[in-house]
């Protein structure tokens, strides 16, 4: 029977190899296959004419990414947040486009995306041109975009929806879900505030973090009730009044115009007439018009996005891993015509030893780092951050969170429960700290402890020299505690408030640079690692199917994370 049973196994595992393969073969095909023909669709477009009194046209529903995606399969390429920027700067400039118009029903951007957009938009309003915005429902984030038009339009009609609330968000702690499951999560903190994990390890939000987080969102909420009070020109204690009241909840445009929220009523299919608005041009068409000349003096603009690891996929929007980071940089830094480097950091954190790595190649270039910080540049997003001369942040970045976490789980509870005996044979002092289905004894977890107090040391050592703040004073600031950008700013973990516009502009006045053109680096995947990760799935697939039935190791990572608790936007 036994031989039977082994005999199906091979057998099954054989064609599920055969099927792995075929499938593999067969959408690298289809993949070459779609490409090519998006590129002959792509090379058959009409040449796009600019009107007189043409409208640039902005469209968030799909939301922005900070650099290219690899891959054949993304037939609808996603517009980045520089070429957004660019846009609308260079739209400023045309004489043919007499300003912009936003459909603002879907937003799907950060905060940090807002205010960096309606960072461009200011600028482009300088200029004499209008901004519209019109929407037929009204919410928190999409009213944060709307307030930097000239003018808010909506139908005049009860179903559209205005709905303007204070804040509310609900976290989830799994420990009592595990407890009784049978899994444990070691997690190991250093800071007080260091709070990633404690979802798995506490029942409960610890003070620390409710505290910090009840301080985050407050600050973020009274910046907004700021931020309309002048912009709509309203009373401030009115409109804080409205909103905490929920007068503001569900009600109607009408209503909306007759306190100032919003400037019109109108059906969009009247709106181009009523508000002189002509011919419609999307950004996507608009940036093929702009013609990119070449400059002899440049700024390199590198992204840092995602996870921090020590080896992934190259050219991953998801994560920023260690050989491509020193690719991009020596890049950067052997190009004589590069002058400087901006630095797009936008990560939560990650792997301890990936981000000293990064920060070791940052501090050692001979050029100017400037780091523009995006949504998140927390922990280890923070660490490669302090390695630069300079850094930015939006007013809604989410910062610090100097600290060092890790968190090994442990399922001794469901394999007693599963009633399976695990023998052991093992030799040395902590040889079984990889088990999975080990408790972990003291003794390990002190080990773990020790080796992230020096990461921690080292981690706020790091901050200390590069951003000249004695240690005593950092300890302050550091302990795993998150801080907004404009809090940043104010205890000096940032330089100045600006986006990614305003870093490169600072740069560029800095070096005393003229005329330069700004060059992105990024690395370029391989045929096989383009279409889908191909060489990373099916080495993945092949090693999960060719692995032994009972060998187990335990999950955790070789060095503790810098990871960052949540994200607020």
């Amino acid at each position: 029977m036994k031989m039977i049973l082994k005999y199906i196994g091979k057998v099954i595992l054989f064609f599920s190899k055969q099927i792995l393969q075929a499938t593999l073969v067969v959408i690298i095909f289809l993949a070459i296959i779609i490409g090519v023909i998006t590129a002959t669709v792509a090379e058959r477009k009409k040449e796009v004419i600019i009107e007189k009194n043409t409208y640039l046209e902005l469209d968030f529903s799909k939301g922005i990414i900070e650099k290219d995606r690899s891959g054949f399969f993304e037939l609808e390429k996603s517009v980045k947040l520089y070429q957004v920027l660019e846009g609308i700067k260079e739209a400023s400039k045309e004489p043919n486009i007499g300003g912009i118009y936003m459909d603002i029903d879907h937003v799907d951007l950060s905060a940090n995306y807002i205010e960096e957009i309606g960072e461009a938009l200011d600028e482009f309003k300088k200029n004499g041109k209008k901004v519209y915005a019109f929407t037929r429902n009204i919410n928190n984030q999409n009213y944060r975009l709307g307030i930097y038009a000239t003018k808010i339009v909506m139908p005049p009609i009860q179903s559209a929806m205005i709905d303007l609330n204070g804040y509310y968000r609900e976290f989830n702690y799994f420990k009592n879900l595990a407890d009784y499951v049978g899994i444990k999560f070691n997690v190991i903190h250093i800071g007080d505030y260091k709070a990633y994990g404690e979802q798995y390890s506490k029942g409960n939000m610890s003070k620390e973090l409710k505290k910090d987080v009840k301080r985050v969102y407050d600050r973020v909420y009274n910046d907004r009730i700021e931020e309309i009070s002048k912009r709509r020109e309203m009373e401030k204690i009115a409109v804080n009044k409205a909103i905490l009241g929920g007068e503001l909840v569900m009600t109607n445009p009408m209503y909306g115009k007759k306190i100032g929220l919003i400037d019109g009523l109108c059906y969009q299919s009247e709106f181009d007439v009523k508000y002189e608005v002509g011919k419609k041009l999307s950004l996507e068409d608009y940036l093929t018009t702009i013609k990119s000349i070449e400059k002899p003096e440049k700024i390199a603009l590198i992204y840092a996005s995602g996870d921090i690891v020590y080896k992934g996929t190259r050219g991953n929007e998801n994560s920023i891993d260690v050989e491509n980071m020193k690719n991009e940089l020596k890049k950067a830094e052997e190009d004589k015509d590069v002058k400087g480097i901006v630095l797009r950091v936008n990560s939560p954190g990650g792997s301890a030893l990936a981000s000293e790595i990064i920060h070791h190649e940052i501090s050692k270039l001979t050029k100017p780092v400037y780091v523009s910080m995006g949504g998140v540049a927390a922990s280890g997003g923070y660490y490669i951050s302090s390695g630069a001369k300079k850094i930015f942040a939006a007013k809604s970045t989410i910062t610090g969170s100097i600290g060092v976490v890790s968190i090994i789980p442990e399922i001794s509870g469901l394999v007693e429960k599963t009633m399976i005996n695990i023998e052991r044979i093992e030799k040395g002092k902590y040889s079984g700290m990889n088990s999975v289905t080990a408790k972990m004894t003291p003794g390990e977890i002190e080990k773990i402890r020790v080796s992230s107090l020096g990461i921690y040391d080292e981690f706020k050592n790091r901050v200390s020299l590069g951003r000249n703040i004695p240690l005593d004073k950092l300890e302050s600031i550091a302990g795993g505690r998150i801080w907004l950008g404009e809090e940043g700013l104010e205890n000096g973990l940032v330089d100045e408030i600006g986006g990614l516009e305003t870093t490169i502009k600072t740069l560029g006045k800095d070096l005393k640079l003229e005329d330069y053109q700004v060059i992105e680096i990024t690395e370029k995947k391989g045929i096989y690692e383009t279409v889908l990760g191909y060489r990373d799935i099916y080495s993945s697939v092949r090693s999960f199917i060719e692995a032994p039935m009972l060998q187990t190791t335990r999950f955790k990572a070789k060095t503790p994370l810098l990871f960052m608790p949540y994200e607020f936007n």
